[in-house]
């Protein structure tokens, strides 16, 4: 899990957008959709944006003023080489 306050969130959402994953603002939840054509079988987490069908995933903001976001949501850069 991965733990952001106010001052570090703006940061990482501007990080993982350069990155290319799809996390954007909706009030004070954080989205993040990932492409699937199964998506469109999902009735609860399935969503058509942008044109295509994915799963959205939420991240809302708890009462200390966190967000708590899981490793998969987030984007890495993947080194290679030695």
């Amino acid at each position: 899990m991965l733990t952001l306050g106010i001052r570090k969130i703006e940061a990482f959402v501007k990080n993982q957008q350069e990155l290319g994953n799809n996390v954007r603002w909706n009030n004070y939840t954080l989205e993040f959709f990932r492409p699937a054509e199964q998506a469109i079988y999902n009735a609860r987490d399935g969503v058509f944006r942008d044109g295509q069908w994915g799963y959205l995933n939420k991240v809302e903001v708890n009462d200390k003023g966190l967000w708590e976001i899981d490793f998969r949501n987030v984007k890495r850069i993947r080194r290679t080489g030695n």
